[in-house]
């Protein structure tokens, strides 16, 4: 099935992707942003590559975007140790290239570059240039031809994080069952985050020598790191939060807000503004000036009883009780402010990562339509509350925020979930070090 399949991905496929990625690049900034970027690639990539040190082996990471990059941050420290490396990053979407930061200081050389078109000459001029020892992939976004010519060319390939999702369509429908079997039939070192997947992997490589390693997730490594780094940073003046009960909305899109603006504006306008005291932070997915005006529109329009500030004039707070935060890149640390979280996507496009609250010990809520596989487990466990609508939402809020004995027991619940989880790194780092 390799053979059939490799002829549908590379005259079908590749493509039709092409034509459909140039068509809405027309459209869409992101994409008209990668394909600029990729037209100097090898330009930019044959000046950034004489910068790392020619005596080292260079450890390709690569990584779909922003949040696959930082879940690759604890696997980068731990192979700096050994100062034995230079890192190459490379990104499929702009977002990850033009964000992605390095936090901590590093022995080792590190560029990081955009993954070409996956056609043979591109890969195959990618490789010659980037000449990797090992390369791992973070999650997903596997890519054929790339996948093919590491093999043929001996160079040892790993994937991290896999997470063998049976609830979604394409880990069930037998095509796309064997157009993965294909893929990951390349790969020589599955890393899966629990028995499970190794399960549901090992049936579906039934036949091959593909070696399916428990490592664990580095997501858990990276939001405990990120915790100490964070837990010194003084994001917000004490006296604004001063005996007040701190609800913290992250990443909320239009449709959580439909869901929590009311529940704000409730709680405000009756005898239980007194009682709670309740400043709700809240951080858009994308706080760009348009989507801040808009909220800001919506509040004015049809909550009387919210009075908002934005995050950059909270040197003239006067008591709002809504703080909207207008910069990124600063949500993981306001979550030690909260007493309670929501995260928002969970009505909408997909939730985002929840985990993140759950590392300080809060109770965590979002919406109940689009569960991320870590909102289950939160539920599972005890520390996570999916809310249908704002009736629900108001109901478990206050009940969390008058109830402090019952908010610490969810919130423990919810920490819970990083019990034996953050030694994933190191079994990767163990393995990279003993193959290359």
């Amino acid at each position: 099935m390799k053979y059939f399949w490799s002829i549908v991905y590379n005259f079908l496929f590749l493509p039709l992707f092409w034509l459909a990625a140039k068509l809405f690049s027309l459209f869409n900034n992101k994409l008209k942003t990668g394909f600029k970027a990729r037209k100097d690639l090898f330009k930019y990539l044959n000046t950034k590559i004489l910068t790392l040190d020619p005596a080292k082996k260079n450890v390709m990471i690569h990584c779909a975007s922003l949040g696959e990059f930082e879940q690759a941050k604890p696997i980068i420290d731990e192979l700096d140790k050994t100062d034995k490396y230079n890192f190459i990053i490379s990104f499929f979407s702009p977002s990850g290239f033009n964000h992605s930061k390095i936090d901590t200081p590093l022995r080792s050389k590190i560029i990081k570059t955009y993954l070409p078109y996956d056609s043979p000459p591109a890969v195959n001029k990618f490789i010659d240039v980037t000449n990797p020892a090992a390369v791992i992939f973070i999650k997903y976004d596997l890519w054929m031809n790339l996948l093919k010519e590491l093999k043929s060319r001996g160079i040892f390939t790993m994937v991290v994080n896999s997470a063998y999702d049976i609830r979604r369509f394409k880990w069930k429908f037998p095509v796309s069952l064997s157009y993965k079997r294909s893929i990951y039939d390349y790969v020589d070192v599955i890393g899966v985050t629990d028995e499970e997947d190794k399960l549901h992997f090992r049936k579906l490589l039934r036949g091959t020598e593909r070696e399916i390693e428990v490592f664990g997730d580095t997501k858990y490594e990276r939001i405990s790191k990120a915790k100490e780094v964070s837990s010194d940073k003084a994001l917000i003046n004490g006296e604004v939060l001063t005996d007040k009960n701190v609800f913290v909305v992250g990443s909320s899109w239009d449709k959580d807000d439909d869901v929590i603006f009311p529940v704000i504006d409730k709680i405000s306008s009756n005898g239980l503004s007194e009682e709670l005291s309740l400043v709700t932070i809240l951080a858009p997915h994308e706080p760009t000036e348009d989507t801040l005006e808009q909220i800001e529109y919506d509040i004015h329009d049809k909550y009387p009883h919210i009075k908002s500030i934005r995050y950059s004039e909270l040197n003239k707070y006067s008591g709002e009780n809504l703080i909207i935060i207008d910069c990124i890149g600063i949500l993981m640390g306001l979550y030690k402010y909260a007493h309670v979280a929501f995260v928002g996507g969970g009505y909408q496009t997909g939730m985002h990562n929840v985990l993140e609250p759950a590392g300080y010990g809060i109770p965590v809520m979002f919406g109940d339509e689009k569960l991320s596989e870590d909102a289950e487990h939160l539920i599972k466990n005890g520390g996570g509350i999916a809310v249908e609508d704002s009736k629900e939402l108001f109901k478990s809020l206050v009940n969390l925020l008058r109830k402090k004995d019952y908010r610490f027991e969810i919130g423990k619940k919810s920490l819970s979930v990083f019990d034996s989880k953050n030694e994933a790194s190191k079994k990767i780092a163990e393995i990279i070090n003993n193959r290359i």
